[in-house]
C-alpha cells in the first residue's frame, strides 16, 4: 500500500491522467484543467479554479494516499459535471459545505472510484516491478 510519502505531482497526474480516461472531456467547462501541485499552503486539500480552469492539489493536507487519489478525482468531477462559476456561488448561499449538492456528488464519485483509480494506476504488479 502507498503512503504519505508517495504523494508526489508525479502521481498526481498518473491519477489526473485516469480521471481523464475514465469522466473525459466537461462539456461545461471545456477543455481539460491544468493540473497545479502545491507541497504547502491553503486550509484545504484542493480546489478547481473554474476561472483559470486549474485543479489545484496541497500534498500536506492528506494524511493517507487514498485521501490524496480522492482529492485529485473529487476537483475533476467538479470540473466534468459543474457549472461552478456561476451555479456553485448560488447553491453555497443556500447550503452548507456537506449539504451542497455539488460537494454531495462529488465526494459520491469520489467514494466510488477511489479504488478502482488505485487498482488501475498503481497495481500490484507496478508495485514489485523494482524487487
Amino acid at each position: 500500500m502507498l503512503t504519505k510519502d508517495d504523494i508526489t505531482r508525479s502521481n498526481a497526474v498518473k491519477i489526473f491522467n485516469w480521471c481523464k480516461k475514465t469522466f473525459g472531456l466537461s462539456a461545461i467547462n471545456g477543455s481539460y484543467p491544468k493540473l497545479v501541485f502545491h507541497r504547502k499552503g491553503k486550509d484545504f486539500a484542493g480546489y478547481y479554479d473554474p476561472w483559470r480552469n486549474e485543479i489545484h492539489i496541497w500534498k500536506q493536507k492528506h494524511r493517507t494516499f487514498m485521501g490524496f487519489i480522492g482529492t485529485v478525482i473529487h476537483e475533476f468531477v467538479h470540473y466534468r459535471y459543474h457549472s461552478v462559476k456561476k451555479q456553485y456561488q448560488k447553491l453555497n448561499k443556500m447550503y452548507t459545505y456537506k449539504s451542497h449538492p455539488m460537494e454531495r456528488e462529488a465526494n459520491k464519485l469520489e467514494r466510488k472510484y477511489k479504488w478502482v483509480c488505485y487498482y488501475d494506476c498503481f497495481s500490484p504488479n507496478d508495485l514489485f516491478k523494482d524487487i
